[in-house]
């Protein structure tokens, strides 16, 4: 009986008694620590990335268009219309590529070819800037030009600028001449401006040294009557009250009284846009037309 019931150390199972017996010795050795619950392992958390700004449909597209698509560059076109031999010449500063156009200068001397003559002249390359910046003073609105490259054999004054391609006889359509005259004098330096009250031009011609202003009062062909006072007439208002019926024949005056204007044959230029009419024996210039018949210029 006694070896029947003896039980092999393997067989041996542990009671509650045992159990609890053991959790008391170990907390006795370990410390209160050994009866605490172990801690869950610590799992690290990703912070939550910043919230990427979605655009709206169509924008990404535009953005991208603006980064690859050139702009091209602003370009002011000015319209000169040659009232004698009707051509037309627009002028531009520089080409939609932002380059001073080709030929420009080339195309410019023709269209400014004398009208008598039909021959060209070097011109100005100052003149032609100076109409350009006419003409973005007034958008839209083209330049008619009169008179430019006089040639020698029609020229009757050796010094006349016309004849050395430094001068244009011109006006703005839908702009008056008293306008057009004070804007190119306040505006330009080193120019010769002249007036014509009883015309429809203005000159311009481009100098070396200072400007130079003068009043000529003869009418379409009619012998030059130049201001003595071109200064005070503005500011007293003769210069468009004072239009002189008639100038005899043996009256004489080819060179304005200030030296620092050179003499020049404007008065020949006055009925440039006159309506059409036959010269007439005796006249000094032939008359000029209308746009409609070719008009004749005055400033040899």
């Amino acid at each position: 009986m006694l070896e029947g019931s003896r039980r092999s150390p393997a067989n041996r199972t542990m009671g509650p008694s045992s159990v609890a017996r053991l959790i008391l010795l170990s907390a006795l050795v370990l410390g209160p620590s050994a009866l605490a619950q172990p801690k869950p392992l610590a799992v690290p958390v990703a912070k939550p990335s910043k919230p990427v700004k979605t655009s709206k449909p169509g924008t990404e597209t535009k953005k991208t268009t603006k980064k690859t698509t050139k702009k091209k560059p602003r370009t002011t076109t000015v319209v000169l219309y040659q009232l004698n031999t009707r051509d037309t010449f627009t002028l531009r500063q520089r080409d939609m590529q932002g380059r001073p156009p080709k030929g420009c200068q080339k195309r410019f001397d023709r269209f400014l070819r004398c009208h008598y003559t039909n021959q060209q002249h070097a011109m100005n390359p100052r003149l032609l800037r100076l109409l350009y910046q006419t003409g973005r003073h007034w958008p839209g609105q083209r330049l008619e030009v009169v008179s430019g490259y006089r040639s020698p054999t029609v020229a009757k004054n050796p010094r006349s600028p016309h004849m050395k391609g430094l001068a244009c006889d011109f006006r703005v359509a839908g702009v008056k001449n008293t306008e057009l005259r004070d804007y190119l004098r306040r505006n330009m330096q080193k120019v010769g401006v002249g007036y014509y009250p009883n015309s429809s031009f203005v000159h311009l011609d481009v100098r070396k040294d200072r400007s130079a202003f003068w009043i000529d009062y003869s009418g379409p062909g009619e012998r030059a009557l130049y201001s003595q006072a071109p200064a005070d007439d503005l500011k007293s208002g003769r210069a468009e009250a004072y239009h002189p019926t008639k100038i005899s024949d043996d009256w004489v005056n080819d060179a304005p009284p200030d030296k620092s204007v050179p003499a020049d044959d404007e008065s020949e230029a006055k009925g440039a846009v006159r309506a059409a009419s036959p010269p007439t024996a005796g006249a000094n210039a032939p008359l000029a037309g209308q746009p409609a018949a070719p008009a004749q210029s005055a400033t040899p």
